[in-house]
């Protein structure tokens, strides 16, 4: 993986965390109430979700396609 793509991948997953934490801070905070999404609880477990999703990515990535990463060995 080339570092351009690995650059826009990255910006992508911590767009996406900061999304979902920017959200679960309103509704901490200023405890929204959207007509559509009256399970607040749930609202913030996706939220919860997607944030583990994109650090999963990032941490894959980062052990696959780091540079510094040793060759690996096929058996």
């Amino acid at each position: 993986m080339n570092n351009k793509l690995r650059k826009v991948l990255n910006y992508r997953y911590n767009a996406e965390i900061q999304d979902a934490l920017y959200k679960i801070q309103c509704y901490s905070e200023q405890e929204l109430l959207i007509p559509e999404h009256p399970d607040i609880t749930a609202e913030v477990d996706k939220l919860l979700q997607k944030i583990a999703e994109a650090e999963d990515k990032m941490a894959v990535m980062e052990l696959h396609y780091d540079g510094n990463v040793a060759e690996k060995q096929v058996l």
